[in-house]
């Protein structure tokens, strides 16, 4: 017994050691399962990247890039190997979480497919203003205004029969 106890702990040091040099381990006993991974690989951003927004969730994400990351109420999320991180950086460290923001989860499938309107912003931008914006919600009236300037660029290329046939 006792033999088995020192095992049980060799393992836990053990697994506590692995995450900082970098390692990724799955160990199954019996109905106990333990794992402990690396942190996701930095993305070597050589300068703040832009952010574009997600229509109706205040959670920005960074286009041109294989990774999925995002900027939301301060903080930057990323998915890596089905678990979730969180930085106060870009470019880390990174720190696993459990509860993600259902707002970061929950996005819709066309996220990256951004509405006219929804141009990118710096990062700095983006960083000073996030928490206005968010209470004053500026996304969702730039929607709205965006719509409207729509409907009259359509209203000035038909006649009024022919745009009334159309909406």
């Amino acid at each position: 017994m006792k033999r088995f106890i020192m095992s049980i702990s060799a393992v836990f040091l053990l697994l506590l050691a692995l995450p900082k040099v970098g390692f990724a381990v799955d160990i199954d006993i019996g109905d106990i399962h333990i794992r402990t991974g690396s942190v996701p690989p930095p993305i070597g951003f050589t300068n703040p990247p832009e952010l574009v927004p997600i229509p109706g969730r205040y959670v920005y994400f960074v286009p041109d890039t294989d990774v999925d990351i995002f900027f939301y109420r301060g903080r930057w999320y990323r998915p890596y190997e089905r678990r979730w991180f969180m930085s106060a950086s870009y470019n880390g460290p990174w720190e696993n979480i459990r509860d993600v923001p259902p707002a970061v989860i929950d996005l819709p499938p066309d996220y990256r497919s951004s509405p006219p309107g929804f141009n990118r912003i710096p990062y700095g931008e983006v960083s000073n203003n996030w928490e206005r914006w968010e209470q004053e919600k500026y996304w969702d009236r730039r929607r709205v205004e965006e719509r409207q300037r729509y409907e009259e660029r359509e209203k000035e290329r038909y006649p009024e029969e022919r745009y009334r046939e159309r909406y």
